[in-house]
């Protein structure tokens, strides 16, 4: 019964995003029905509200988000996007090579809803009318997301420390074969299908330093956010406040262009969007509907392989959220994983699992976002993920059979 709930809960939010309500107010209504359905009491309910909009939680995730799309329109107002997209093209490759370098080097930020700073960057890159709005987003989420699987600093990352005991920097290396694959994946679903035109292509080191001197110079704002967070260990509202604040001093924009900025990034559709994920969280918390799973898998006596996917899937499709999934399945799943000896394997089968069930779930940040943002149709993007994905769950799952997890810690 508790699998019918869940489902009928998913069923509902696609059948909802086909219809074009608002991602916001799916999640949020999504998150009413599963109180229903789970007979969370209204009380509970309210009070699970107000701890969220109160939290350090939602207010530092709000003024992420908030800040970052400012930072990311000025970025595109003042023209550093396009000088970064046609430094990224000058080298060999083009567009191709633009194309899958630039979400990475803004995906090397770990911050929520990051494939929005890089969708500005893709945009311009594939600006013909041969390219739909569905290839471009696609595109540019799936490269986003090819360092997650290796960055020591990721909030998912160390996460997985504090709950399982296993160092980021193992744990890095431990998920690094996937990284690989996912490149490969792109590469051949995406890539391949961008053409180069008549691009001119540089010739010799000289040409190849100048590009790489063109994306340093207008790089240089994502660097500092990153820099500021990750030595200075400042919070991350506050590192890109501060470049915020550092670009504005430096490029003086004009009144428009910073009230146009700030107007893009304080509205109240994006405050809204980021409330109704987190409460449909919320709810799933107060709900049990997570932990049901993992009860009803040990119930049936299902191979541990398939608990750990299925627990872990669940969660990561249900939260879209990379350290929500690890909080929760990994919690779930200690005996599995982590207790009472740490199990490299299972611990990278379950992250491949909760991987996928991210990067394919309507509720993950920097998918709709980055769909707002190309105003593309969110039920044809996740068609032109679902193979890749796939494929990439077969490729980490032959990792995981290969004894991968046992080379790294033995």
């Amino acid at each position: 019964m508790a699998t019918v709930k869940l489902l009928v809960i998913f069923v509902l939010i696609l059948v909802a995003l086909r219809q074009k309500v608002s991602v916001g107010i799916t999640l949020f209504a999504a998150g009413l029905l599963t109180a229903l359905l789970y007979q969370v009491a209204w009380l509970e309910i309210l009070q699970g509200y107000w701890t969220l909009i109160s939290s350090q939680r939602f207010i530092a995730l709000t003024a992420v988000i908030c800040l970052i799309t400012t930072l990311g329109s000025l970025l595109k107002e003042l023209g550093y996007l396009q000088r970064m997209a046609q430094s990224c093209r000058s080298f060999y490759g083009g567009k191709k090579t633009a194309t899958a370098l630039l979400p990475p080097l803004v995906g090397l930020m770990p911050m929520p809803g990051g494939a929005l700073l890089s969708a500005p960057l893709v945009d311009e890159i594939l600006a013909e009318s041969r390219y739909s709005p569905e290839f471009k987003c696609a595109t540019n989420y799936w490269f986003r997301h090819v360092v997650e699987h290796f960055m020591p600093i990721y909030p998912g990352m160390i996460l997985t420390e504090a709950v399982t005991g296993l160092p980021a920097g193992k744990v890095a290396v431990l998920q690094a074969p996937l990284a690989v694959i996912m490149i490969t994946l792109g590469l051949v679903f995406f890539i391949r299908k961008i053409d180069n035109g008549n691009e001119l292509r540089p010739e010799g080191i000289k040409n190849t330093w100048r590009a790489i001197q063109g994306i340093l110079t207008t790089l240089w704002p994502v660097v500092m956010v990153l820099f500021l967070y990750a030595v200075f260990d400042i919070n991350m509202a506050l590192a890109a406040l501060i470049t915020v604040g550092l670009m504005i001093l430096v490029n003086r924009p004009s009144k428009s262009i910073l009230l146009l900025s700030l107007k893009k990034g304080f509205s109240f559709n994006l405050v809204f969007l980021v409330f109704g994920i987190l409460s449909f969280q919320t709810i799933l918390d107060l709900s049990g509907a997570i932990a049901s799973i993992e009860k009803l898998s040990t119930a049936y006596n299902f191979p541990e392989e398939a608990i750990i996917i299925l627990v872990c899937f669940a969660a990561g499709i249900l939260t879209g959220m990379y350290a929500a999934y690890v909080a929760l399945g990994y919690s779930l799943l200690a005996g599995f994983l982590f207790q009472p000896v740490i199990v490299p394997e299972n611990i990278l089968l379950a992250f491949l699992s909760g991987y996928i069930g991210m990067m394919l779930s309507p509720t993950h940040l920097c998918l709709i976002v980055t769909n707002e943002y190309f105003k593309s149709d969110l039920i044809k993007v996740l068609r032109k993920l679902l193979i890749p994905a796939l494929l990439l769950g077969i490729g980490g799952f032959l990792v995981y059979l290969a004894g991968w997890g046992n080379l790294i810690y033995p």
